[in-house]
């Protein structure tokens, strides 16, 4: 399976990332596009997605620019510096540093999720 695009509109500026080959990712896929309200906690944003996607492999860290589902609050987490708060999935990751515009901005509170891979 090819590796599903995806493109992070956060209104102000936008990011492309990559999805993983991976059963959760496959299922976020599968809700897209999508809104979600996010949340700030330090350097992470985080916000639900409103479908439980399950569990498959939690893993305890996530490099920045990371991508991660959790079903503890179905939560989608963009991480930019910030280990997780518990073990949560890896689906996915923004291409290449892109992601370091996230500690500049103070202000992205909603992101639209929607695949590139058309």
């Amino acid at each position: 399976m090819e590796h599903n695009q995806l493109v992070l509109n956060f209104g102000e500026f936008s990011l492309e990332a990559e999805l993983f080959d991976s059963p959760i990712a496959e299922k976020f896929v599968k809700h897209l596009p999508c809104t979600v309200s996010l949340e700030k906690w330090g350097g992470e944003l985080y916000g639900s997605i409103g479908v439980d996607l399950g569990e498959d492999s939690p893993v305890p860290g996530i490099p920045a620019g990371g991508i991660a589902y959790t079903n503890n609050g179905n939560y989608l987490c963009i991480f930019f510096g910030q280990a997780p708060a518990w073990p949560v999935e890896y689906i996915g990751k923004i291409k290449g540093d892109t992601w370091k515009v996230l500690l500049e901005k103070q202000t992205a509170d909603l992101v639209e999720i929607y695949s590139s891979s058309l």
